[in-house]
């Protein structure tokens, strides 16, 4: 088979050709030239087949919120739910899911549970997230606010980290949106202290922005990675891309643009969306029907009417290859699943897009994987086809540095192995 190892082959190694891959106690134990002596594999050990195959490290959905996916339900039916989502993530090659705040009430539990489970994706997680005074995400709610820390002030900040066990989670989260109507912005002092504290526990942090002055503060006040692309002043202008480009290269600060969610939320009501992505492979007519009859479809998003996110997604196509250029180390996460059949579905379209945007399919695949476990600081055992790393892998029929669609399209896809075990064929 050949091994791809999920980092960028314009700066990382090459793909290998003709390859065995050795698996033992859920980790790759050798990677080296295959061989036709019976004596290669030792006696009893099961073998998968991967001639002709491509492997590749297993994906990880970067950014997403898991609480959208059964949050009607009660406690006990929604942790069993997720858990299902988890191993859906899983069927389609998903082997880790980084969630991004929102339901402290079940983290832990489903963190553990997916970590000893070769049949979900694993789960990474905070119950730790910090905003400003009514913002965003919880803006004019009335009721329940669990999960969001709202901040004031540096002081603010300190008390309740002072109340935090920060070693318990996988990293910090930051609301540092500068968006009018929004609440109160998170004060750059008190996102400063966050992200000190948060360094100083060993941790990452990951700051959700809006506007282009958003990005640029939170990189210069050490953002280990910027969610979301942001609201350009002036969309013609892409110069305004090219400077925080450079200033985010310069301090090694990863960028999760989150395109799939601008586009869904710009162009979800309209029905040639959808078939727009049954022409790309993400969904069939059959999932275009169930889609069309959820609640929420054609509903605006709070706080992101399609116009803007019209802006922020042609503005993240055109852009993007800005970034990849100035050697930003780009991480694949898709937010929102409003309007797609599964999850999984959606990271895979965030990969599409990038794609389509320009940015090349070994970057693609990177953002999807070792970039990706860099973002969560476990790069050194996770996210590459590494002796010594997971062994979370995907097999494909088809080369998916050549055409990413052969990473997208489910048919391609011959195996999933989680920790070494096969999840999925």
């Amino acid at each position: 088979m050949t091994v791809i190892d999920g980092t960028d082959t314009g700066t990382g190694s090459a793909p290998r050709a003709g390859m065995d891959v050795h698996i033992a106690d859920g980790r790759f134990t050798d990677i080296r030239p295959s061989s036709t002596e019976s004596s290669s594999t030792p006696t009893g050990e099961p073998v998968l087949d991967g001639r002709g195959g491509y492997l590749l490290p297993g994906l990880w959905e970067g950014h997403t919120h898991l609480r959208d996916y059964g949050a009607a339900l009660p406690r006990p039916e929604r942790v069993a739910h997720l858990q299902d989502v988890l191993a859906g993530y899983l069927a389609e090659g998903v082997t880790s899911v980084c969630d991004l705040g929102g339901m402290p009430e079940l983290s832990p539990e489903l963190r553990d549970v997916s970590k000893a489970e070769s049949a979900m994706a694993s789960l990474f997680t905070t119950e730790v997230a910090f905003t400003g005074i009514d913002g965003w995400p919880v803006t004019g709610i009335k009721g329940d606010r669990s999960g969001v820390m709202e901040v004031g002030s540096a002081d603010d900040a300190r008390r309740y980290l002072r109340g935090l066990r920060l070693s318990e989670v996988d990293y910090i989260k930051c609301m540092f949106d500068g968006k009018p109507g929004g609440g109160r912005r998170l004060p750059l002092e008190a996102l400063e202290v966050i992200i000190t504290a948060a360094h100083k526990a060993g941790k990452k942090a990951f700051v959700h922005i809006a506007t282009v002055t958003d990005m640029r503060e939170a990189v210069q006040a050490g953002a280990d990675c910027i969610e979301h692309s942001p609201i350009p002043r002036d969309p013609r202008d892409l110069s305004e891309a090219e400077q925080l480009a450079a200033i985010m290269a310069g301090a090694g600060t990863l960028y999760c643009p989150t395109i799939a969610t601008w586009e869904q939320l710009a162009f979800g009501a309209y029905p040639d969306y959808l078939d727009r992505l049954n022409t790309d492979g993400i969904l069939h007519p059959d999932e275009a029907e169930e889609i069309a009859a959820r609640p929420t479809y054609g509903q605006p998003f709070p706080k992101h009417p399609a116009d803007e996110c019209r802006i922020r997604f042609d503005y993240a196509m055109r852009t993007l290859p800005i970034f990849h250029e100035a050697n930003v180390k780009l991480v694949a996460g898709s937010d929102i699943a409003r309007v797609m059949p599964t999850p999984a579905r959606a990271l895979l379209r965030e990969l599409q897009l990038f794609a389509k945007a320009g940015v090349p399919n070994s970057a693609v695949i990177a953002a999807a994987t070792s970039r990706a476990a860099e973002k969560v600081g476990l790069l050194s055992t996770r996210g590459t086809i590494t002796v010594g790393s997971a062994a979370d892998a995907l097999l494909l029929d088809a080369d998916p540095l050549a055409d990413i669609s052969h990473l997208v399209e489910r048919r391609h896809l011959r195996t999933v192995v989680s920790s070494g075990h096969i999840a999925a064929r």
